[in-house]
């Protein structure tokens, strides 16, 4: 599933994430827009350690997954909320269904 981090507060991963066929690649924010979710990857804390844009994750929350492993160990990321972009709906965290 495609991914991009479009909001880094840690430092130096803008545009960290993967392609259409789960490859790490990098890329400008602005082509985040095209995805239709928008997500936040948070520190144990609830911090908000990056913001980005992904696939559906409703359609298919098993690749959802992916920004959450890719920032698992090296960032210490431990949650991901996602919900529709360009929309007020409430954030939903991601888990297994």
């Amino acid at each position: 599933m495609r991914w991009i981090v479009t909001v880094d507060y840690w430092g130096n991963c803008l545009g960290m994430g993967e392609d259409d066929d789960g490859v790490p690649a990098r890329g400008k924010p602005e082509q985040g827009d095209a995805l239709p979710m928008e997500f936040w990857l948070c520190d144990a804390r609830e911090n908000v350690v990056f913001e980005g844009r992904c696939g559906d994750i409703d359609a298919d929350w098993w690749h959802g997954f992916e920004p959450l492993m890719a920032t698992w160990n090296i960032f210490r990321c431990r949650r991901l909320y996602y919900r529709r972009a360009r929309t007020k709906e409430p954030w939903r965290l991601l888990k297994q269904t």
